[in-house]
């Protein structure tokens, strides 16, 4: 059946208007429910598919604001740790300027000694008060912690304060290239541990097949980089060399042999000898018994050149040229010990001492340094042992801070283990200005004949060594004889030569050296010479004292008088400079109360140094989270003016809708109920 309209309107079948209107019903509830989702919801982009361009910038920027909240939240961290930093700073700056007030004090002559003893334990009252300055907490652990700051930093270790924080410190994301420490290490006057003794030695370990790739400093000397290479056979066509997933240098000489082995197969060519790709020394060693040999990096590679392969001006391998340049392999706690290259004999032994107490440790079963490190450390004398900066030798540090005679020394026991090692705390090589405490030794130099006005040899004597048949060698000191223990040491036995000849006497009835085992300069008298060696010292001069000398201990049986270790390390930090003045009220020494004045003003410009530092990351920190606060602003106010809905518009779009929904269900009804009668005259 159809339907007539009036004339202009066309005809149509009743189920095609239906479904017209159908679907304009349709998409206008359609348009209702997407438009109650916004004004639910307040959001104009409810998914992509609603405007692809906006939904991939909002999207974006929401990336950009969670990003931002972390860095906030980064900041909030920051800002907390570095006020409770800067708190315990200001803290510790009083604590010291009370302790460097009292020393100043006690140094006047009227002080009677056991007023002294009193204010010792004032000093020790101020001990306690540091270590819990020391141990303080913020809300991301312990602030000298360094970058473990879940662990106490300080703690007391037979009554002295033992370190046991890490290096550095934690830092916090502030964005690219903008970090900001948060905790501080051992590298600061609080936690600081010694600085000696450092590896002085380079133990050149060789290149083995298990060294790491990350143990290689390379040909370059910047590292390695792997990735692929290629090379060819006399000029010939190129084959590829992957060494992208080589672990060790092992894993390298592998791959080079197979891929060399594969290409000759595939062109029935001999390119390797006998000996095919092996290590020799420090280096990667290619036999080539005719031919060459050469490899080239890839565009933008630097694979080969890390390696040695491949050389500027380009050469390659043959019989002329079988190895690589030196890879210099780093000292590794992995690395053997037999492959360290400067140890001439085996491991023996070596006694440690430190904080007063003593052990000998057997270093003969190590097998690698990881095992030396071990031994060492268990010793339980509050050391730790490290890897130099250079990767080339060992460090051995003291964490403790104790007494001024009770310092780190390491002393042969038998052999030359801890030379060796380069960590005997007392060679030749050792320098004078670390001997007694970093004091150094002070001479009597340049002092004049107030007659003639020249120099006056007699006015600059430091010392007098008198041989045990009472004969007088004088000794005087000038500065360049003060550089090392060596000098010193060369020094004594000229001026010794010299008077001895002047006399008639024989040269080598007093010969200085350093002890083979002890840690002293030894004044060795000829065994014809009975009698005792004695030192003194002469013109007010501290340099027998200060080099170990003056109270040396003398030993009839093989006729030497030791000197006393003078180059024993310990913490440059607050907790030792505090120890030094509660020892020396104790003991009545204003000399020792002097030094520690002296240390305590030295630690008092390290804190507010370390302050004015800590000050300057909170206004780093302060102006960065103002700047991330408005990014943060800017971004929301974008997101917003893209994703957020216009209510009025909204709801005024919404009540069109309801009256064209409305409109549009009474035509559709009244077009249901016509009919044919309907158009019958």
């Amino acid at each position: 059946m159809t339907m007539s309209y009036a004339y202009g309107i066309a005809r149509a079948p009743s189920l095609l208007l239906s479904q017209g209107s159908l679907s304009r019903l349709t998409q206008t509830n359609l348009e209702m429910y997407r438009l109650t989702g916004q004004l639910a919801t307040g959001m104009a982009i409810l998914r992509p598919s609603d405007d692809a361009v906006k939904a991939a910038a909002i999207s974006a920027l929401d990336s950009r604001l969670e990003r931002s909240d972390q860095r906030m939240s980064n900041l909030i961290y920051a800002s907390d740790s570095l006020d409770t930093l800067d708190d315990a700073l200001g803290e510790a700056t009083d604590l010291l300027n009370d302790a460097k007030s009292m020393a100043l004090e006690q140094v006047n002559t009227g002080t009677t000694a056991e007023e002294r003893a009193n204010q010792a334990l004032v000093v020790q009252s101020l001990l306690d008060t540091m270590e819990r300055i020391a141990n303080r907490e913020s809300i991301v652990g312990y602030i000298f912690g360094g970058s473990r700051p879940g662990k106490q930093p300080v703690e007391g270790f037979h009554g002295a304060y033992r370190f046991v924080g890490e290096r550095g410190g934690l830092t916090t994301d502030m964005g690219m290239l903008r970090g900001v420490p948060i905790t501080l290490g051992a590298n600061n006057v609080i936690g600081a541990m010694s600085a000696r003794v450092e590896g002085a030695v380079d133990l050149d370990p060789e290149l083995r097949d298990d060294t790491r790739i990350s143990d290689l400093a390379g040909a370059r000397g910047l590292g390695v980089t792997l990735g692929s290479i290629e090379a060819n056979f006399n000029g010939e066509e190129n084959f590829s060399i992957n060494l992208a997933g080589a672990d060790t240098i092992g894993d390298v000489i592998d791959a080079i042999e197979a891929a060399v082995r594969a290409y000759e197969n595939e062109n029935d060519v001999t390119v390797l000898g006998p000996g095919g790709v092996s290590i020799d020394g420090r280096s990667i060693s290619i036999d080539i018994p005719e031919g060459e040999l050469t490899f080239e990096d890839l565009p933008g590679g630097i694979t080969g050149q890390d390696l040695g392969l491949v050389t500027r001006p380009s050469a390659g391998f043959d019989t002329g040229r079988v190895t690589t340049d030196d890879l210099r392999p780093s000292v590794a706690w992995n690395t053997a010990v037999e492959a360290l290259q400067a140890l001439d004999a085996p491991l023996g032994s070596i006694r440690i001492s430190n904080n007063g107490s003593s052990a000998v440790v057997d270093l003969s079963e190590a097998e690698t340094l990881a095992d030396v490190r071990a031994l060492i450390e268990s010793t339980n004398l509050g050391l730790r042992v490290e890897i130099n900066e250079d990767g080339t030798g060992l460090n051995v540090v003291s964490e403790v801070a104790g007494g001024r005679d009770a310092g780190l020394s390491i002393e042969e026991v038998d052999g030359t283990t801890a030379e060796a090692l380069g960590i005997r705390s007392m060679t030749e090589a050792t320098e004078l200005s670390v001997f007694n405490d970093g004091r150094g030794v002070d001479i009597v130099d340049g002092v004049i004949d107030p007659e003639t006005g020249l120099y006056d040899t007699r006015r600059n004597v430091d010392f007098v060594i008198t041989l045990g048949d009472g004969f007088e060698i004088p000794i005087d000191l000038r500065p360049e004889d003060i550089g090392t223990v060596g000098d010193v040491i060369e020094a004594i036995n000229q001026q010794a030569a010299d008077a001895l000849s002047a006399a008639g006497r024989d040269e080598s009835e007093l010969v200085a050296s350093l002890h083979p085992t002890s840690n002293g300069i030894t004044l060795t008298q000829d065994g014809g010479i009975s009698g005792a060696v004695v030192v003194r010292s002469d013109n007010n001069s501290t340099a027998a004292n200060q080099i170990g000398l003056l109270d040396g201990e003398w030993s009839d049986s093989a006729g030497q008088l030791v000197g006393q270790d003078r180059a024993t390390a310990r913490p440059d930090n607050v907790f030792a400079h505090l120890i030094d003045l509660r020892d020396a009220l104790s003991s009545n020494d204003t000399s020792g109360i002097s030094l520690a004045a002296e240390k305590l003003d030295e630690a008092l410009s390290r804190i507010v140094e370390n302050r004015a530092l800590v000050a300057g990351y909170a206004r780093r920190v302060s102006d960065e989270s103002s700047r991330e606060e408005d990014r943060q602003v800017l971004d929301t106010q974008m997101r917003s003016n893209l994703r957020d809905l216009d209510y009025a518009a909204a709801a005024t779009r919404y009540t069109q809708l309801q009256t064209q929904l409305q409109a549009g269900l009474q035509t559709a009804a009244q077009l249901s109920r016509l009919s044919l009668l309907d158009f019958l005259g």
